[in-house]
């Protein structure tokens, strides 16, 4: 908001005024005047400014045999991946309203073992498994639109013990996962679509009966995350770094459900613990500091600038990020459990797809969240799958 114009007299006026009114008050007190350096206008800050909630748009279902989570390719463009019952697999883009799928390609080996699209929509990776003959594996990767196809011969097997899923670094640079070495070893292969490399680091040794859920490495490829579980054990993550081509563990926490880990830049992590509470972690000095409390699964911004988060309310919330602090919190919808949520390249829309715990939607108005009445927290998996998009107003 800006503020209006006064001449210097005014200024200075007021400067003695909250001086005099400090006095009375009586005790000294500091006050923070900002003075333009020309007569005009007091520069806006930002803050102050609440989401405002403008459009929100229901994506349609698709009757598939499988689809992989909606991705955004542009402000307004979503790309998925689909499977078919009769074999084929095929990649569409959505574009405002998001209700008319527009072939992008249509995949011509099927089935993949796993493959994802990058956050950007720009690339479609996939892992195949290999034979007798070539007891490897094979990597994948499609440019998108161009179609341009990318294949990496990876010797190496993967292991029974951890989950088949590829992890993009969120800037979409890297994609990884884990395999297992002829000794039997768990290991991270990573490969760089900027420099198209593939490298493989040794992890440490490892509890043959837990469970590695996922890896994902920081934007400049230097840091990484390890999800793993353990029989008896809570969820939790290691944070570590490459030394040569060994993961060096940093530090460790356990996890809440959602099993989210983000990196906030390339030395802070942002994580929700067993009980709930939201955290930033600072791989620097060791300190962990606390965003808020009860909060579920997370999603920050491409920038970093602002984070969505689920309550115990079943309700979609938005705030932005400055320093270790929470500015301007919003709910923005009401009536949805987000499992996965995407903020868009520009930050004026936000993709949650999640569980559904009630049956009919309430219109809503623009400038408001979605209010809708909540059943029993033991009724609300009995719903199926819904994904929605809320647009803002305008930029906060």
């Amino acid at each position: 908001m800006k503020a209006k114009r006064a001449p210097w007299s005014a200024w200075i006026a007021g400067t003695v005024v909250m001086m005099l009114l400090s006095g009375c008050a009586g005790g000294l007190r500091t006050e923070t005047i900002i003075i333009p350096d020309q007569a005009g206008t007091v520069p806006d800050t930002g803050v102050g400014h609440a989401f405002e909630v403008n459009t929100i748009y229901r994506l349609s279902d698709i009757e598939e045999f499988k689809v992989n989570p909606w991705r955004w390719m542009a402000p307004d463009t979503l790309a998925r991946q689909s499977w078919g019952r009769s074999g084929w697999e095929r990649i569409d883009r959505y574009s405002l309203p998001y209700e008319k799928a527009e072939k992008l390609m249509e995949l011509d080996v099927y089935p993949f073992d796993f493959s994802d699209l990058s956050p950007n929509g720009r690339y479609f990776a996939s892992l195949s498994l290999g034979n007798r003959e070539h007891p490897g594996s094979l990597l994948t990767l499609i440019s998108i639109p161009e179609g341009v196809k990318t294949e990496v011969n990876a010797a190496h097997l993967l292991p029974r013990w951890a989950e088949r899923k590829l992890m993009w670094s969120g800037n979409s640079r890297f994609v990884s996962y884990f395999f297992m070495d002829e000794q039997g070893g768990i290991g991270i292969a990573a490969y760089d679509t900027e420099h198209e490399e593939l490298k493989q680091y040794t992890m440490p040794d490892q509890n043959k009966s837990a469970i590695l859920h996922s890896v994902k490495l920081s934007e400049g490829g230097d840091g990484v995350i390890v999800v793993r579980s353990e029989p008896g054990k809570l969820r939790s993550f290691v944070l570590g770094r490459w030394k040569g081509d060994q993961l060096v563990s940093e530090y460790e926490h356990s996890l809440h459900e959602d099993g989210r880990v983000e990196w906030l830049d390339p030395n802070r992590v942002v994580f929700v613990g067993t009980d709930g509470t939201l955290f930033v972690y600072d791989r620097r000095n060791g300190d962990l500091s606390v965003l808020m409390d009860q909060a579920g699964s997370f999603a920050l911004s491409a920038d970093r600038q602002y984070i969505a988060y689920t309550t115990n309310e079943a309700t979609i919330d938005v705030a932005k990020l400055q320093g270790n602090n929470l500015l301007n919190r919003t709910t923005v919808y009401h009536g949805l459990i987000g499992d996965e949520m995407a903020w868009n390249p520009d930050n004026s829309a936000l993709l949650v797809q999640g569980r559904k715990p009630y049956e009919a939607p309430t219109v809503v108005a623009p400038g408001v969240a979605a209010e809708e009445p909540l059943p029993a927290a033991s009724q609300r998996d009995l719903y199926g799958q819904q994904a929605i998009i809320i647009t803002f107003k305008s930029s906060k």
